[in-house]
């Protein structure tokens, strides 16, 4: 039943999962008035070159994901699935605890050499949601791939 979609949907929903994961790292940065004044200008120097960086990294990605799906010996639906949740899972994981993590990366900015460290809350809800994403992918791809025993 999963895997019953065509060919060319699971294309479409590859690339939609990767257009989300790509709004959610480029155009939401941190508002201005979330920037303390000091690290304003280390924000942005690190944010063009993150935002050049995701331009020309994720295509390049998408291209080894395709063609990663092309050559291996399991049918492309599968592999797509599988980019799917992964570049799906992400903003998911990410958007709600986005403003936490700025702080601390922000804190990292104005006290150089300290690192940055994810608080219990964020930690739990982001090893949590991909936790889940990878069992749960698993077991779809499992469960549509390989039939009971004894049949």
């Amino acid at each position: 039943m999963l895997f019953s979609v065509p060919d060319q949907a699971w294309w479409w929903i590859a690339a939609a999962a990767t257009v989300a994961a790509v709004i959610t790292f480029v155009v939401l940065p941190p508002e201005p008035d979330e920037m303390p004044e000091a690290v304003r200008a280390a924000v942005e120097r690190n944010r063009r070159i993150g935002k050049w960086g995701a331009y020309l990294g994720v295509p390049v990605f998408c291209a080894i994901a395709g063609l990663t799906a092309l050559i291996r010996p399991e049918p492309a639906p599968v592999v797509l699935f599988l980019y799917s949740v992964a570049a799906g899972s992400m903003p998911i994981a990410l958007l709600p605890i986005r403003r936490r993590m700025y702080r601390h990366y922000f804190a990292q900015l104005q006290t150089p050499g300290s690192k940055i460290a994810l608080d219990r809350l964020s930690a739990t809800w982001l090893y949590s949601v991909l936790g889940t994403a990878v069992l749960a992918s698993t077991a779809a791809v499992m469960s549509a791939t390989y039939g009971p025993r004894g049949l």
